[in-house]
């Protein structure tokens, strides 16, 4: 699982858009999402698999805000995104509802595969 924050540029953004924007946006992960992705051998593959994915992800992040795409930043590549976003690799999640897990991934905004 990666737990994806959103930090300084992130709401910047959003009040460029919106000046009632919340200012939440630290470190607290009040304004966090957290995504299930495939289990790796090791750290380094799963960050592979994250600088790889992170257009989707990115995407993902600014639709649950804004979904106008003609309003997201045009640079949405993986050294823009390790700005706009804190994010937390979490090894284990545990799953404690009595329900089937869905394993359909979200659609990407803008149709980025996963």
């Amino acid at each position: 699982m990666v737990v994806v924050r959103a930090c300084q540029p992130f709401e910047d953004w959003a009040k460029g858009i919106d000046e009632e924007a919340p200012t939440a946006y630290d470190s607290s992960g009040k304004w966090s999402n957290a995504y299930l992705i495939p289990e790796f051998n090791t750290e380094e593959d799963a960050w592979e698999w994250l600088e790889a994915n992170c257009g989707m992800l990115f995407e993902l992040e600014l639709d649950s805000w804004y979904t106008d795409p003609e309003a997201w930043p045009e640079d949405r590549s993986w050294n823009a995104f390790r700005e706009w976003f804190d994010v937390e690799l979490i090894e284990m999640a545990w799953d404690l509802v009595d329900e089937p897990l869905s394993s359909e991934p979200p659609e990407s905004p803008r149709g980025v595969e996963a």
